[in-house]
């Protein structure tokens, strides 16, 4: 699981070339220039590609220092699914092509699920599996 968090870490910034996955105006301190079709000029957004591959390389880090320490079975595989989905739902909320229903955003809400998801089962294995087994 670490290297696919590196992967998309990687990944994210074809987005930066196709200068798509940005998000709304700002004038934050970690804004990019990009040309709006829209307005005929350039203008500064977010630039969710840049937090996410941050996110993903945190992440990637994150689960390499974990590994060797983990108490179970799919434990990395529900940290980073629980990670992720936090991370990549606050995220979504800052960008302006996400794919919508009614006013939610779709991916938000799955990034939600992904993230509850996630916690419930990594607590119920940690809650439910015997103390004196060892992960080989």
């Amino acid at each position: 699981m670490p290297v696919i968090a590196l992967a998309q870490s990687i990944g994210r910034w074809g987005n930066f070339v196709n200068q798509e996955a940005y998000g709304s105006v700002t004038e934050s301190l970690f804004k990019m220039r990009i040309y709006s079709e829209e307005v005929q000029d350039f203008i500064h957004v977010h630039p969710t590609f840049l937090y996410e591959s941050v996110l993903d390389f945190c992440i990637f880090v994150m689960l390499m220092l974990l590994r060797k320490k983990r108490k179970f079975s799919g434990q990395i595989l529900c940290l980073y699914f629980m990670l992720y989905g936090f991370g990549r739902a606050l995220i979504e909320g800052l960008r302006t092509d996400s794919l919508m229903v009614g006013s939610l955003r779709v991916s938000q809400i799955l990034s939600v699920l992904l993230c509850l998801g996630a916690f419930g089962v990594y607590f119920f294995v940690e809650c439910c599996r015997p103390k004196d087994n060892h992960v080989d």
